[in-house]
């Protein structure tokens, strides 16, 4: 690599969620008192949510917030169990799942300290997201001003895996694809993603799951301190 350039996934990568989305539809579950099947329901608004998302992508779709899409994909998921929730439900559940994901998100412990190392090392680093702006911002906090770039579905309007969001990213920070890469947790949206623009791929499978769908990142990595490793490895003073 030459100048290096580190992008990262935040959701799920610089901020931890847990098992943000299975305990998510549980709440959902609970407000709602309509007493479905968790694993259920929770597979069908994971389903509707992907299957907006990447509607969105092959332009069969407008688009629109990730928040719209929560939801939306909300609603088709409780209509796939023949529950009809209005509108005005809708927007009350979506508040929730605002407040939730406040609750539920917080900065890996590590995040800064690896920023701070890869800027020490001359890296330009910045965040790739299919965040919504205020929401993202106000999560990052203060590793935003660490940050040389952050791109955010909302901003662009598009979504991972969609090469352009990534090439705008390039552009933005005026570097090339092939001395960048990518870190994040998601094989379909980030590791395809970034494959598509051109860019390397550092997958943080941090519960060690098996690969599928035969993608095959760059590189995998359970813990974000690897990819410190990773780019000491390919920076030009140890080739």
């Amino acid at each position: 690599m030459n100048e290096k350039t580190i992008f990262f996934d935040a959701y799920g990568t610089l901020l931890e969620l847990g098992n943000y989305h299975r305990d998510l539809s549980a709440l959902m579950l609970k407000e709602t008192k309509c007493g479905l099947d968790l694993d259920s329901f929770h597979a069908a608004w994971n389903d509707e949510f992907e299957r907006m998302i990447f509607d969105i992508i092959k332009g069969r779709s407008p688009f629109t917030t990730i928040r719209a899409i929560y939801g939306i994909s909300l609603k088709n998921a409780f209509l796939k169990h023949s529950i009809h929730i209005d509108d005005e439900q809708v927007n009350e559940l979506n508040v929730i799942c605002r407040e939730f994901l406040d609750q539920r998100c917080s900065i890996l412990p590590s995040a800064r300290k690896i920023i701070e190392m890869l800027k020490k090392d001359g890296a330009k680093v910045g965040v790739i997201s299919n965040g919504d702006n205020e929401e993202l911002l106000c999560h990052l906090g203060d590793l935003v001003g660490l940050l040389d770039a952050v791109i955010t579905s909302e901003d662009v309007g598009m979504y991972k895996p969609d090469p352009r969001i990534f090439q705008i990213a390039l552009e933005e920070l005026g570097v090339k694809a092939c001395d960048s890469l990518h870190v994040g947790d998601n094989l379909r949206i980030d590791v395809v993603g970034a494959h598509k623009a051109g860019i390397g791929s550092i997958w943080y499978n941090r519960r060690c799951r098996p690969p599928r769908d035969g993608i095959k990142p760059m590189f995998t990595i359970t813990d974000m301190n690897e990819v410190l490793e990773i780019v000491n490895l390919m920076s030009p003073k140890h080739r």
